[in-house]
């Protein structure tokens, strides 16, 4: 999400799919208890994919020629508000300079997979201004260090079937279109990405149907598959189409999804400012999800985190969330007091407890992800130079990881 002190989320014009009632305030359950959701529910999966069924050729991650390089190293801890003790920090990352700096897209969520021993990150980013036609994206970056392409990445753009209607400023063909959401979070499981949709639910993706499409001077302005078969996206080389989604009730908005330690849940977030949101009631729901990626429509949990930091002791200004057995892990931003120059913070929240445990996090943090087989907590932050409340001129936008040792 980008929002932080009183500024609200940018809202995404809405397709077909996504438009449902938003309900917020059903599933009032005692205070910080994990409880099985009176109202939260799963509708059947909408599968979309018959857009792709034939006369596209897929590629896998490993297939992908990736042709930005990112900064690896110390350099993440020179952006602004980068307020992690040096004792925690394991790793980070810079974007090149044009992604650290565009103003037209912003990055939200981050997960990772492994794939033939090599390490990959995911980073999803929505597009503004200029850009916003264009509507969300996908960097799959290798973060392995023994890789022949390590801290090389490439930026994906995410598609779905439904073609928008009215004056474009762009040229649209047929069979698909950008997809305009905030892109707020993402996860992965067995080789599918579920993106949170702020008013949907989840949309899903195959990470083995990556598209490769024409690319160069003249396809700056064309999206979609024209009557002789070319394929355009803005000059991107390659597309990740949506195969479905799931719609969710009574459980929106969706600033993020993370899939829990267990591996068993897919767990979302509402993000509801800490001022101008302060009688909302930000919650957490965990999905469970079985072996084959599909969401359940039972055993539904939903946890109401406090935070003392807010005047309603509410966890408000959620940005991201990671779940491991009964502890939350929060990140947090616009809260009403600065730590080493930031307003954000990791909060751990305990079910049950009166409070969260709360650490030092950077200035304009988003989701959260951890990297099992390491311990790394992995986070990104969102800024470019003059776009935050205080950052100026300043690089605020990294990748980084912490010891998640240090938190449990």
């Amino acid at each position: 999400m980008s929002c932080l002190f009183t500024f609200s989320c940018e809202k995404n014009t809405l397709t077909a799919d996504q438009t449902i009632t938003t309900n917020q305030d059903k599933n009032m359950l005692t205070v910080g208890t994990a409880a099985v959701s009176a109202a939260a529910s799963v509708n059947t999966y909408s599968n979309t994919s018959a857009y792709i069924n034939s006369g596209f050729l897929f590629l896998n991650p490993t297939q992908i020629d990736k042709n930005r390089q990112a900064i690896g190293g110390n350099a993440y801890t020179e952006v602004y508000g980068f307020n992690v003790p040096e004792e925690n920090r394991v790793r980070g990352i810079r974007w090149n300079e044009d992604d650290e700096t565009t103003s037209i897209w912003r990055p939200q969520g981050i997960a990772g997979f492994s794939r033939n021993g090599v390490r990959y990150l995911l980073v999803s980013w929505y597009a503004k201004d200029a850009a916003e036609s264009k509507g969300s994206r996908i960097s799959l970056i290798d973060i392995s260090p023994s890789s022949g392409t390590y801290l090389t990445y490439r930026h994906i753009l995410l598609v779905q079937p439904t073609l928008p209607t009215g004056t474009l400023d762009y040229t649209q063909y047929g069979s698909y279109a950008p997809l305009n959401v905030h892109a707020g979070g993402i996860a992965y499981f067995n080789g599918k990405i579920y993106l949170s949709s702020t008013s949907l639910g989840l949309r899903v993706f195959d990470l083995d149907k990556i598209i490769e499409v024409s690319s160069g001077t003249g396809t700056e302005n064309k999206c979609g598959k024209d009557a002789s078969g070319n394929l355009y996206a803005f000059n991107y080389r390659y597309i990740l189409p949506q195969i479905g989604y799931y719609k969710i009730n009574d459980a929106s908005p969706f600033s993020t999804v993370q899939v829990n330690y267990e591996n068993n849940q897919l767990w979302t977030g509402q993000y509801y400012a800490g001022s101008a949101d302060a009688s909302m009631v930000p919650k957490i729901f965990g999905f469970p999800i079985d072996s084959s990626g599909e969401l359940q429509n039972s055993g539904i949990q939903t946890v109401i985190p406090k935070n003392s930091l807010f005047a309603s002791d509410h966890a408000h200004g959620i940005q991201g969330v990671f779940r491991k057995g009964n502890r939350t892990w929060l990140s947090c931003t616009g809260s009403p007091s600065e730590s080493y120059g930031s307003t954000a913070r990791l909060a751990r929240y305990t079910d049950g407890d009166t409070n969260t445990v709360r650490y030092r996090w950077p200035y304009g943090a988003e989701s959260l992800y951890l990297e099992t087989q390491y311990g790394y907590l992995w986070s990104l932050t969102e800024f470019e130079p003059n776009a935050g409340a205080n950052n100026g001129s300043q690089v605020n936008r990294c990748i980084f990881a912490v010891d998640f040792s240090k938190y449990e």
